[in-house]
């Protein structure tokens, strides 16, 4: 399973696309519609927002424009990837992870 991961994740980065992952603080994985509710935003538009940031605080930026459930700021940023973490009223985390 772990050699399938990888050799998609070479893949999509071959192609220039960026990987999207939501993930609990726990390290389990969140279906991104999780961040909308109904018609305040879709796929296309959170994709659209990702592929247009160059970097992580044009990332936060972007997303901060739509109508998400969630908040993200800025938690780490590398040459190979962003992180944004985002805790709702509860005081759980969510970590949104972009790979350039």
């Amino acid at each position: 399973m772990t050699a399938a991961y990888e050799l998609g994740k070479e893949s999509s980065q071959k192609n220039g696309k960026r990987i999207i992952s939501l993930q609990t603080s726990r390290g389990q994985e969140e279906a991104l519609s999780n961040l909308w509710y109904g018609n305040g935003c879709d796929i296309a538009r959170f994709t659209d927002a990702v592929e247009d940031s160059r970097n992580g605080k044009e990332l936060e930026r972007n997303l901060g424009k739509l109508n998400l459930l969630r908040k993200f700021r800025l938690d780490r940023e590398t040459d190979a990837m962003i992180r944004l973490r985002s805790q709702d009223t509860l005081g759980n985390v969510s970590y949104l992870t972009v790979t350039k």
